[in-house]
């Protein structure tokens, strides 16, 4: 029975549940006590408000590089990972807060397509796109193409979850094997927003909250169009969705995710906008350093 879960997004094989559990509290925590609620943090660090992590990360063994030349990943995975990257390319063209990054997403994207022919598979494509990844600045920083099998593997998990409904199903149980009627809030970060989005759509009782952040929910050409249940709306039993966003966030879809929903849809409100770091845009303990994210939880909790 947890009354705060967690659910993490992409990210290495080596990272633990419980190390992103506690990283996550530690965090949270921190900002509760920098804005005047000692308190929640205490009961935070001490267990007496109790936290779960939805992890998920074990179902991609399979799809996880054995070295940097390995690339484990079926047809229509790398395919579906092919349309992720173009995706995140485009993102830094339309909405990175520099100039420059959005010009160089532009040529990066030009100069790809130009290269990319119909002798090319989908795992070459897939290859090829990480390494145009690798070369732009907000990407660049953050080192998350920094080989080319680990970009190949973090797109991968998104691509998987959508391909394989073994991930899909397995992640999906992850969250609503930790919701239960104590529940107050799921806390989702990158592909666990789409992964919390899909569960919620199954819960069968009243969640107070919602919050998402550095969520690709709005990918126009894979997870819009794969998202279940469709059309896109908030799940009925959830009472309040709150979603954050960093303009150089690679992963962030939109920054006006609202736009998306249906108008009478009261649940989703309009994101709010952080700035994070600039060497790691999109980490999870990134966003949970804003009072802007953390603010709807200490409301709650």
């Amino acid at each position: 029975m947890a009354e705060l879960v967690m659910v993490h997004g992409i990210g290495p094989q080596r990272e633990t549940e419980e190390e992103l559990h506690r990283n996550w509290v530690r965090t949270l925590a921190r900002t509760l006590r920098d804005h005047g609620h000692p308190g929640q943090a205490a009961r935070l660090e001490d267990g007496s408000l109790t936290v779960a992590m939805a992890y998920y990360r074990h179902l991609y063994d399979r799809y996880a590089p054995r070295n940097e030349w390995d690339m484990p990943l079926p047809e229509p995975v790398a395919a579906a990972g092919e349309d992720v990257a173009e995706d995140i390319a485009d993102n830094i063209r339309q909405h990175a807060s520099d100039p420059a990054a959005r010009d160089e997403a532009t040529r990066a994207l030009d100069e790809l397509h130009a290269e990319v022919g119909p002798e090319q598979g989908p795992a070459e494509v897939l290859r090829m796109f990480v390494a145009m990844l690798g070369r732009l600045g907000p990407i660049a920083r953050s080192g998350f193409a920094a080989l080319s099998s680990t970009g190949v593997f973090h797109l991968g998990q998104v691509a998987a979850y959508l391909e394989d409904e073994t991930v899909r199903e397995g992640a999906i149980e992850a969250v609503l094997s930790r919701v239960t009627p104590d529940t107050r809030a799921v806390v989702a970060h990158s592909l666990g927003t789409v992964v919390a989005y899909e569960a919620l759509h199954r819960l069968e009782q009243p969640l107070p909250l919602l919050l998402t952040f550095g969520s690709p929910l709005g990918l126009r050409s894979v997870i819009r169009r794969r998202l279940r249940p469709q059309p896109l709306r908030s799940p009925a039993h959830v009472k309040r969705w709150v979603n954050v966003a960093d303009r150089d966030d690679f992963i962030v879809a939109t920054l006006r995710l609202r736009t998306l929903f249906p108008d009478d849809d009261a649940v989703l409100e309009r994101t709010r906008l952080v700035k994070n770091r600039n060497t790691d845009p999109h980490a999870a303990t990134q966003y949970l350093r804003h009072w802007e994210t953390v603010e709807p939880l200490a409301e709650l909790l």
